[in-house]
């Protein structure tokens, strides 16, 4: 039988059915009660804040956002659009889209987004109008949202 040698202790391999590790064996560094935490319910004492994702012209097509990479979108729509099913949806995400008109084009939308009476919103068609969509992700399927449209107040 090989014998491990551990300290100085030597034991048989074939003896070793698992493994732990002793309480405190592991010094690790500690977060502070200034980092948030993914494993525990906390409270802020200061807002919370995104940064707004500009996505720039969007042309006539599909525009497809990845909801990985913001909560919050901008662009301008310059022609008629389909806001398709966002990627990579996870139930409790919220956040909202600004998107500024360019002239008179359509914006349709994906399956998954669903805004009350069941009605998507004729969003704005005169340039320079900016419009908001806020949503909240239920499933990976259903984007419940709500549009204000002319945001700004400037027709």
């Amino acid at each position: 039988m090989a014998l491990t040698t551990l300290g100085n202790t030597a034991f048989g391999t074939s003896s070793v059915v698992s493994a732990a590790i002793k309480d405190n064996a592991v010094i690790y560094n500690k977060l502070d009660a200034n980092t948030a935490h993914v494993d525990r319910n906390q409270s802020f004492s200061v807002a919370q804040r995104g940064s707004i994702s500009d996505q720039g012209v969007k042309a006539a097509g599909t525009v497809t956002l990845n909801l990985n990479t913001a909560n919050y979108y901008s662009f301008t729509v310059n022609g008629n659009i389909t806001l398709a099913n966002p990627t990579n949806t996870t139930a409790g995400q919220a956040g909202a889209l600004f998107m500024t008109a360019n002239g008179s084009y359509t914006t349709s939308f994906g399956s998954h987004w669903r805004f009350p009476t069941g009605t998507a919103p004729t969003m704005s068609t005169s340039a320079g109008k900016v419009d908001r969509i806020d949503y909240v992700v239920q499933s990976a399927n259903t984007i419940h949202a709500v549009a204000t449209i002319d945001l700004l107040g400037t027709a």
